[in-house]
């Protein structure tokens, strides 16, 4: 039995009951409102949830009260009267006290008489008299037994204003406790999924590039601005929209626009929000988040990082209470089907996680996909961000656009963020190119490590190991454009020379995969034939590292390997993880790969010694060279790049 239905009559004779005072009734004075409005939230309050609950809590508290007033507020032993310790001594002379009780801490002595005796009119039989400090002594005690009294001492105990800060302390823990415990119970978060405010709401116009996934997304802008154009048909709009797409790519941008597009609130949540340590709460939130969607209709559920609430059931280190909050989750947007009104949209970056409960029809029945910016929208990206900053002449949006190719669109904002950074820093009133370039070489390479000293040596190393990976690159693999050639100390890098595509490319050719494995390997190549195999250093770690990789896709998952042929090392494609054997003969097709690679990036250095010299010489000149100048010492000495040096 629960407290909803209980009703309360009054019957009263003579006695007209005041009618209510209703929250909203402006006549009734302010502070009747606010007391009403008090009574109201308790009455809710004592409604939440089954008798049991209540009625157990309430006895619980009243037990730990009474345990710590018993603890703390110790028994105070009193006489009937208080007498001169005159008339007490005399009664102990002629023993006619019975017992005698000492307390506080010496000062007073309580004693029970044999026979009562009548004080105005009263029969008393304990009375009590004070003594000086420490006056009673151990041969006090002795002597009072030894006439036969039975002789007790009460230990002292600390005073009333001691005892009263350890209890209101004591009882301040307790409270902390139980609101803590009450707030993650969801009692006291009754507007943890508030909608967000309109100042938030972004239109489509905000959102640059994502053309495809802003179309998908009309439909449901369009059910939300007039849905009787749907019904009337018999369409209804999707119940779920799934946002899928690598991270930074606009996914929360776009539920936001299409909130702004639509006019209607947007509830946000993240898939962590559900995942609590107490059982029950994760459920708990989801029926209170549909219940505040079915409130605001027509609005926007979106949950962000949707992975970690609808991953798949059953995997390993999935707990209970995520398979029980995803289902309530799918049994909530079942029941919102027939809720106009209310659309449910989700982000992830890793959608092979999701249960395929969650992508059935009549859940997220629809999968918008979020790619990565193409040119023309890393432009129009661009664009936007650039209207907010003040950007020099010199700054050739079209040319960074082409030059960040793989770049998101956080990755864009916050390359031209960092170089508004450097702009403030440098004390400049406009955003310039060299900005926008130191910006971008902050983010791919780190920040310039000034306290660094390297002996003219190493600086020569360095740009010789540099100065082969440029020109192995131009030769070996033309498609991809020298940017900058660099020996000053960045990150955790010495020196790099930096490639960027021209285009955006969506097929890669063998012979563009095997160009790039030698391009890696050209710095160790350098190194072995100026300096010896004895002299090869450990800066080519991190190239091993990219091409091994490279390597590995090719020969495992690509079919680009004859010792290998057609077949894919894909646990999805060989039912587990590949035999034993498989991996074996991938390893020795890596390897022969990566040696053919390497010797064909070694002779390309022998080939052309010269030009890397001349690299090399210019590096430790100057530090850094533009593709410009770089390709033009190459040609110099006889390189061929296949094109001339391109005009960005």
């Amino acid at each position: 039995m629960t407290l909803h239905g209980w009703c309360f009559t009054v019957h009263c004779a003579g006695i007209q009951m005041p009618q209510p005072i209703r929250s909203n009734d402006q006549s009734a004075p302010p502070k009747e409102r606010r007391n009403w409005k008090l009574r109201s939230y308790f009455s809710i309050a004592l409604r939440r949830g089954p008798v049991r609950y209540w009625t157990g809590g309430v006895v619980i508290v009243a037990a730990v009260a009474a345990i710590l007033v018993w603890h703390f507020v110790p028994a105070v032993v009193r006489g009937d009267a208080t007498v001169a310790y005159s008339e007490a001594a005399q009664a102990l002379a002629a023993r006619q006290v019975s017992s005698l009780t000492v307390t506080d801490d010496g000062n007073r002595l309580v004693l029970s008489l044999r026979t009562p005796r009548v004080v105005a009119g009263h029969e008393i039989r304990t009375v009590e008299t004070v003594v000086p400090e420490k006056a009673v002594t151990l041969a006090d005690l002795e002597r009072w037994s030894a006439a036969g009294t039975i002789v007790r001492v009460v230990e002292p105990h600390t005073g009333s204003i001691e005892r009263l800060i350890q209890f209101v302390s004591v009882l301040l823990l307790l409270s902390l406790l139980a609101a803590y415990a009450l707030h993650h119970r969801g009692g006291l978060g009754a507007n943890r999924f508030a909608p967000s405010p309109a100042s938030r709401h972004l239109t489509l116009a905000d959102v640059g590039g994502a053309r495809e996934a802003q179309a998908d997304l009309r439909d449901v802008i369009a059910y939300l601005k007039s849905p009787e154009r749907f019904i009337a048909m018999g369409a209804h709009c999707p119940n779920g929209v799934l946002l899928v797409g690598p991270p930074g790519t606009g996914k929360t941008l776009l539920a936001r626009a299409v909130a702004g597009e639509a006019g209607c609130p947007v509830i946000v949540a993240a898939g962590s929000d559900f995942n609590e340590m107490y059982v029950g709460i994760g459920s708990r939130r989801v029926r209170q988040l549909a219940k505040q969607a079915r409130d605001a209709a027509p609005c926007i559920v979106f949950i962000d990082e949707f992975d970690s609430l609808g991953g798949r059931r059953g995997r390993p280190n999935r707990s209970g209470e995520e398979e029980v909050t995803l289902n309530q989750l799918l049994v909530e947007m079942d029941g919102m089907a027939s809720s106009n009104g209310v659309v449910w949209m989700a982000a992830t970056n890793r959608d092979d996680m999701l249960d395929p409960a969650v992508r059935r029809p009549g859940r997220f029945d629809r999968v918008v996909e979020v790619p990565l910016p193409t040119a023309a929208d890393r432009l129009e990206i661009l664009r936007i961000h650039a209207a907010r900053s003040r950007l020099a002449p010199d700054v050739n949006l079209e040319r960074l656009a082409r030059l960040t190719v793989g770049h998101s669109g956080a990755e864009l904002a916050n390359l031209l963020n960092e170089a508004a950074i450097i702009a403030v820093q440098d004390t400049g009133n406009l955003i310039t190119d060299a900005h926008v370039e130191q910006a971008r070489d902050r983010i791919l390479l780190g920040r310039v490590r000034s306290g660094m000293v390297l002996s003219d040596q190493e600086r020569r190393l360095i740009a010789l190991h540099e100065s082969g990976h440029a020109v192995v690159g131009m030769v070996a693999c033309p498609e991809d454009r020298l940017h900058k050639i660099t020996i000053e100390p960045r990150g955790h890098s010495l020196g790099a020379a930096h490639f960027s595509p021209e285009s955006d490319r969506h097929l890669h050719p063998r012979r563009y995969l095997e160009g790039i494995i030698a391009k890696a390997l050209g710095g160790r190549a350098a190194e072995l034939v100026f300096l010896g195999p004895d002299a090869v250093t450990t800066g080519a770690g991190s190239d091993l590292v990219q091409a091994t990789g490279i390597a590995r896709r090719m020969v495992a998952e690509f079919g680009m390997s004859e010792q290998i042929g057609l077949v894919s090392a894909d646990p999805s494609a060989q039912g587990g993880a590949p035999s034993g054997q498989l991996q074996g003969e991938i390893d020795n097709a890596i390897r022969s790969l990566m040696a053919a690679q390497g010797a064909r990036a070694e002779s390309i250095v022998r080939q052309h010694r010269d030009a890397i010299e001349a690299l090399a010489a210019a590096l430790v000149e100057r530090e850094v060279l533009s593709a410009d100048e770089a390709y033009a010492l190459a040609e110099l000495h006889g390189v061929d790049t296949g094109r001339a040096p391109a005009v960005l």
